[in-house]
């Protein structure tokens, strides 16, 4: 059956391509719907469709948008369903079958509360049933629709990029060999991010420090590596030269000394005003290391890499009394923020290596003066409401900044 769905309906699609949008729009809902979502391969099928839109035949808005509005849609009618029906849910057959079901919602809704809509769309069992937990609990319509929305916006793009982009690369002019070295390089940096998970996982006192020294192992091996693999980056390069991001004005003004300035000035200030001395002596030893660590030979971008040494340091300062994994998720919060830097300089005359380069020695930084600094006294965490405000900041400080230029 799942064979005969995604051969069929895909083959379908590739011959039909004026019904990609509401195909990705379907396919996002159902994913998301409450028992649906268990029994279709949700992620197959938007994988596939997001790469025949990648091919050319659907806009990468237009792909985010469709993909965006059917995760909000699905988990809507899921959290309808909840608050309709109640317990009596449990009445219906496929729950008698598989009562577990909603046994394992109610257990993680029960131990994270709103924070399980977000962690539950990107865990493949739980996603289409969290949503109708929450209604079955009476969550607040209010709530539920914001934390809906604000997790679709990460969702779509985790979702729908790796199809887009595989999608787009299918027609790439590329060299015989830029695959194999795109192979290493992705291989790379899954052993990367699974080591860096499993590090900050055993949550001990060496944690942070242990985590910084594997970034600057993987600075170095980047360094080392990247002589390998000029094909790849010139190419890459070459795509983006010629690629225009659409809907974004001129990003100049954020590669400036202004910018950078705008951002660090209020965040230390309002840490002034909240008498938080230790947060501001991280977020400045944070910065010194990132500085210090960009006169190495395979430093990064020393501008890039302290703007994300502030959004790493405010939003870790930011989540401190959370739990791990509650803590991980901020990074659906972080990585949204850090894209606009990201870009900004990815559609500048900066080369990929250096980019990533400048991540790792944001990170690497970061969870250094973590560690420096928390030998000395533990460190609290920012009050609401500056815990979600300040890592936002620099958005709000670069809006600012384009407007005014503009």
């Amino acid at each position: 059956m799942e064979a005969l769905l995604t051969g069929e309906l895909l083959t379908w699609l590739a011959s039909h391509t004026r019904w990609l949008g509401l195909a990705i729009f379907m396919i996002a809902m159902l994913e998301s719907l409450a028992v649906a979502g268990l029994l279709i391969p949700g992620v197959l099928l938007l994988f596939a469709a997001a790469a025949l839109a990648g091919g050319g035949s659907l806009g990468l808005l237009s792909t985010l948008a469709w993909a965006f509005a059917g995760a909000v849609c699905g988990d809507l009618l899921s959290f309808a369903l909840g608050r309709w029906f109640h317990q009596d849910i449990r009445r219906l057959r496929i729950f008698q079958r598989h009562p577990q079901w909603i046994d394992r919602g109610e257990s993680f809704f029960r131990r994270y509360g709103p924070y399980s809509i977000v962690l539950g769309r990107f865990i493949g069992p739980i996603r289409p049933i969290i949503p109708m937990v929450a209604g079955m609990f009476d969550m607040p319509t209010w709530r539920f629709l914001l934390v809906n929305v604000l997790s679709a916006l990460a969702w779509a793009p985790v979702y729908v990029l790796p199809g887009y982009i595989t999608g787009n690369a299918a027609r790439w002019p590329v060299p015989e060999s830029f695959w194999g070295e795109a192979l290493v390089l992705l291989g790379g940096v899954a052993i990367y991010a699974f080591a860096l998970l499993l590090i900050l996982r055993t949550q001990k006192r060496w944690s942070s420090l242990a985590a910084a020294v594997l970034n600057l192992i993987a600075l170095l091996l980047l360094a080392l590596l990247t002589p390998r693999q000029d094909v790849l980056y010139n190419t890459l390069d070459g795509w983006l030269t010629n690629t225009r991001l659409p809907l974004l004005p001129p990003l100049d003004p954020l590669a400036s000394e202004a910018f950078l300035w705008l951002s660090y000035l209020p965040v230390l200030g309002v840490l002034m005003l909240l008498r938080r001395g230790w947060a501001m002596l991280v977020l400045m030893t944070s910065a010194l290391l990132c500085l210090a660590l960009g006169l190495l030979p395979e430093g990064g971008a020393n501008h890039l890499a302290l703007v994300l040494t502030l959004l790493l340091t405010v939003v870790m300062l930011s989540n401190r009394q959370y739990s791990f994994w509650l803590r991980l998720s901020w990074g659906l919060y972080v990585l949204p923020l850090c894209a606009l830097p990201v870009i900004t300089w990815l559609t500048l005359p900066l080369s990929l290596p250096v980019v990533l380069a400048s991540i790792l020695q944001a990170a690497c930084a970061t969870l250094l003066a973590f560690w420096l600094v928390e030998r000395a006294a533990p460190l609290q965490p920012l009050p609401r409401p500056w815990s979600i405000l300040l890592p936002a900041w620099p958005l709000g400080a670069g809006t600012l900044l384009l407007a005014g230029v503009s």
